[in-house]
């Protein structure tokens, strides 16, 4: 499935078409509920069954850049992660300490992540900044 949502259920056409049949409804309702786009509870069966019938999987975008996993010289272990608008994102791996940087390195936020929903909420924040 081809979508610009953040988050989506990604099911084949051969899926999306029996949950159209199933639940009496056209593809596009089935897509708009597999986008988020509808959260009706017709919406949210769709969805269920979509994940737990059809064999769909939940899907999450998360902004493309460049990441590094360093070392550093106090036996830290971080992720870097550089992204294209010059904001910078550390992450120390094992307390889940994060702070973001600004293009000129001064730093503009910090963070605990403790799931990777945040971490996934973080990295949006960084691309958008």
């Amino acid at each position: 499935m081809r979508t610009t949502a953040e988050r989506y259920i990604d099911a084949t056409d051969e899926a999306t078409a029996k949950l159209a049949k199933v639940f009496n409804v056209t593809q596009k309702m089935v897509y708009l509920a597999l986008t988020y786009r509808q959260n009706s509870e017709t919406a949210r069966k769709i969805r269920y069954a979509a994940v737990h019938e059809y064999g769909a999987t939940p899907m999450c975008h998360c902004p493309e850049c460049e990441t590094l996993h360093n070392v550093t010289k106090d036996g830290r272990k971080l992720m870097v992660q550089n992204f294209n608008n010059g904001v910078r994102l550390e992450i120390d791996k094992h307390t889940g300490a994060a702070v973001v940087y600004n293009r000129n390195g001064a730093v503009i936020g910090r963070r605990q992540i403790v799931k990777f929903p945040e971490l996934a909420d973080l990295q949006l924040y960084a691309e958008s900044l």
